[in-house]
């Protein structure tokens, strides 16, 4: 993944507005991407469904399914993206999903962070000792920035290379209440650092607690959240950005490189992303 890839994404999603349109047309290639056989499994799944829209529309379409109260939404992102998910969609009966949602009932984040923290350093002296990457030290704070890279909006209705909304997007419907319990229907976690689900769905259901936090994107390796409330200082935003990191270690290494700018980001924006190798 290319280094700083969070502030590329924030750029990407603030960038060209109020310019003016040229006269020259741009030509668009299209990928063509055919759905795999596990959209109509899935789809067959009850309180199960996928609705494809423009990328463009994906956040207000979300918002009103969201409304709408029957199951829970997710921008999942492109043909490719949804294929890619829904391969992590077991045939799921009732018994399993209830069992994931009663061990990450059991859990209590703060413990549930510290062994996540411990998980990773283990994993980075194995990879560092292996030859596999460089010592991987502990992030600095590093510089507050006068202005921090922002996303105003989610990222997996938009083609990362391009910054072009999808021409089709899907969102995919779970049986599910809350947000935090969408890793519990999707068997979302629990690939190379990547936690299991039990543990995002800890994760999730602290965020929402302390900042409203809600699961907006999921793709098969990324998260997109937005938050009601942001940190209240400087040293809550600190505080938050090291949480983040214990949690998610790649958008600190393969991203800010630093808490600091991490840390000014959720004082002025409402989006949150994860991202895992």
């Amino acid at each position: 993944m290319i280094k700083g890839l969070l502030a590329s994404l924030a750029g990407l999603f603030g960038a060209g507005r109020g310019t003016a349109q040229t006269s020259v047309p741009k030509i668009i290639v299209p990928r063509i991407t055919t759905l795999s056989s596990d959209h109509a499994r899935v789809k067959a799944m009850p309180g199960y469904r996928i609705e494809a829209v423009e990328g463009a529309r994906a956040l207000a379409r979300w918002e009103e399914l969201r409304a709408g109260g029957e199951g829970y939404p997710v921008i999942v992102g492109d043909a490719e993206a949804l294929n890619a998910l829904l391969e992590q969609v077991g045939d799921h009966d009732s018994p399993d999903i209830a069992d994931t949602l009663a061990k990450a009932a059991a859990l209590d984040w703060s413990q549930a962070l510290n062994e996540l923290k411990c998980r990773t350093r283990e994993a980075l002296a194995e990879f560092s000792a292996s030859g596999e990457i460089e010592d991987a030290p502990e992030p600095e704070v590093g510089l507050w920035p006068a202005r921090p890279d922002v996303a105003s909006m989610p990222s997996t209705p938009f083609n990362v290379l391009t910054g072009a909304p999808y021409d089709v997007c899907y969102i995919l419907v779970v049986p599910a209440r809350h947000g935090w319990e969408v890793p519990a229907y999707t068997s979302w976690g629990a690939w190379n650092e990547c936690p299991p689900p039990e543990l995002h769905i800890a994760a999730l259901r602290s965020w929402h607690e302390r900042y409203g936090a809600e699961l907006v994107g999921m793709s098969a390796d990324v998260l997109d959240v937005r938050v009601t409330r942001r940190p209240a200082s400087r040293e809550e935003a600190l505080a938050l950005a090291r949480e983040h990191f214990d949690y998610c270690p790649d958008i600190v290494y393969q991203g800010t490189e630093t808490l600091a700018p991490l840390a000014a980001s959720y004082m002025v924006s409402d989006w949150w992303y994860f991202w895992w190798d």
